[in-house]
């Protein structure tokens, strides 16, 4: 089986037979490509295996006591996927473990995520959260990430790719770089290796260019966004009538998202990253790319779980590995 097969085998043995209501907590609200890829997984995949469900998005900025019912009448409650479990992004733990306290009685799935506890109090919380929950299964994308629940958590443990496998089909553009460097400027950067890797590409003599996805000015979208989220939360008697508006701007800021990541990284004929999503997009598109591990491991943890099925993908520790040559 190939991944998305992988994916959809385990994910509708999950799911209840006759399911057709379904929200998806916690999806982006920031530019990071990788989310957006991530939840357009997510929307696709139950588009396509569910066609008539409703989709209902709830996030941190907008919950409230209007969307509640959303929530009770769920046939089952999807949570974000990605590599935010745990305490390194708590505002993405917070919301989670807040709606799987308030709604233990559903039916709740985790869609595949990456797994890293630094403090102890944020995981006893959270393994006490799930043993509490009456249906609860997680979906590990790394087999480090799947020991970790099976040792920690109280639920039924699945292993699965990312969702980002479940998109849409994706088409790269026209190159016009030798290279190009997608590298983190954030907190999950393991090792700043942009200066080596530049002196790496400038002595082959290469057209290069090195940036992130992560862009520092919000769109119109995301301040709109933004402004829905108040309104919601302000006028909860009202969100039958904001919902839909929100849903539908939230969807189209993820396509938004990812198309930027897509010409970002159709630039080069050959990628090199330490994002995750960076290496898992160029590999849907056919790229070729070197790709460093990030803080964590969750990048290394997910290309070591699946490497046989990464074409023209490999997974480095030193810039001396890289080995690129003009075509």
């Amino acid at each position: 089986m190939n991944l998305t097969e992988i994916l959809t085998e385990n994910l509708k043995s999950s799911i209840p037979s006759g399911a057709n209501r379904f929200v998806i907590v916690d999806v982006p609200d920031h530019p990071n490509v990788g989310d957006s890829a991530i939840f357009l997984g997510e929307y696709d995949f139950i588009k396509a295996h569910y066609p008539n469900a409703s989709i209902n998005i709830v996030d941190h900025r907008s919950y409230s006591s209007g969307q509640y019912q959303l929530l009770e009448n769920a046939d089952c409650i999807f949570f974000h996927g990605g590599g935010n479990f745990g305490d390194l992004w708590m505002r993405h733990q917070n919301i989670r473990l807040k709606i799987m306290e308030q709604f233990s009685h559903k039916i709740l799935i985790q869609f595949p995520q990456s797994i890293h506890f630094d403090t102890t109090e944020v995981l006893e919380r959270t393994k006490t959260t799930i043993a509490n929950c009456q249906s609860f299964t997680f979906f590990a994308r790394d087999v480090v990430s799947q020991q970790f629940a099976i040792d920690n958590f109280e639920c039924e443990v699945k292993l699965t790719p990312d969702m980002a496998f479940c998109m849409n089909k994706i088409v790269r553009h026209p190159s016009d770089l030798d290279v190009f460097c997608l590298l983190r400027v954030d907190k999950e950067r393991l090792l700043d290796n942009s200066a080596k890797i530049k002196e790496k590409i400038e002595n082959n003599n290469l057209t290069f260019s090195i940036d992130d996805w992560v862009v520092e000015s919000a769109p119109l979208k995301a301040r709109l966004n933004v402004f829905l989220c108040r309104l919601i939360k302000k006028f909860p008697s009202l969100n039958f009538f904001i919902q839909p508006i929100y849903e539908k701007l939230r969807v189209a800021y993820a396509k938004d998202n990812v198309e930027r990541g897509i010409t970002l990284l159709s630039k080069g004929d050959v990628v090199i990253t330490d994002r995750l999503h960076a290496f898992i997009l160029s590999t849907l598109l056919g790229i070729e790319n070197y790709v460093f591990d990030s803080r964590g491991g969750k990048v290394g943890n997910f290309h070591n779980t699946w490497s046989k099925s990464f074409k023209g993908s490999k997974l480095v520790t030193e810039v001396d590995e890289i080995q690129v040559k003009q075509k």
